[in-house]
């Protein structure tokens, strides 16, 4: 049901909840709120047992609310990598949704330090840690290493680039990499014959 989970964090794993962003035809793989809970818990960012509560409560609204925090995620991550100027409404989008979300968590103890955590059934909270993981990356870093997928068919996945020499240049190297190598070899052979 969902694509796996090749950004490196979650804020970019959420933001490629939309297949092939470039084509003609882009997948949304969000078309509930159900589909957002389950993938909130796929992610690992809350529990199968939150993900079936929320269900009951999330609204269309929630879900919508979900989706313009993913396409500002998209919006400013698309951007850094690309070593463009970051969209002012985007940014502002997402400090937005972090002071929500921010005022929801509570320090917890963890095994090394201490942690945010968010409790409850409040419908948002299926996209809080999406908000916080966002801004995390943009003041923590390191945004020299996000990347919008290479391949020509339109995919534009964002990921961290997380290769010792910085060379990765598609999203996952069984999809789009297997599939750029096919067309490579293809282009060989016809340039081949032709000669």
């Amino acid at each position: 049901m969902f694509l796996e989970l090749f950004g490196g964090v979650a804020c970019l794993d959420f933001a490629n909840t939309v297949d092939g962003r470039a084509t003609a035809q882009p997948e949304e793989l969000l078309h509930s709120y159900a589909d957002l809970s389950a993938w909130s818990a796929y992610a690992g960012l809350i529990d199968a047992g939150t993900a079936a509560r929320l269900d009951h409560r999330g609204t269309d609204a929630d879900l919508r609310t979900a989706i313009e925090l993913r396409e500002a995620v998209f919006t400013v991550f698309a951007a850094v990598g690309r070593g463009q100027p970051v969209p002012a409404a985007a940014l502002g989008r997402l400090q937005t949704d972090y002071a929500e979300a921010m005022a929801h968590a509570r320090l917890t103890p963890g095994e090394i330090a201490y942690g945010w955590q968010f409790t409850g059934d409040d419908p948002r909270r299926a996209w809080w840690p999406v908000a916080v993981s966002a801004v995390r990356l943009l003041t923590d870093g390191p945004l020299d290493r996000v990347k919008a997928c290479a391949a020509e068919a339109g995919c534009i996945g964002l990921f961290l680039d997380t290769s010792k020499n910085r060379s990765r240049r598609w999203c996952t190297m069984d999809g789009c990499g297997v599939d750029a190598k096919i067309q490579r070899q293809t282009s060989r052979r016809q340039a081949a014959r032709q000669a």
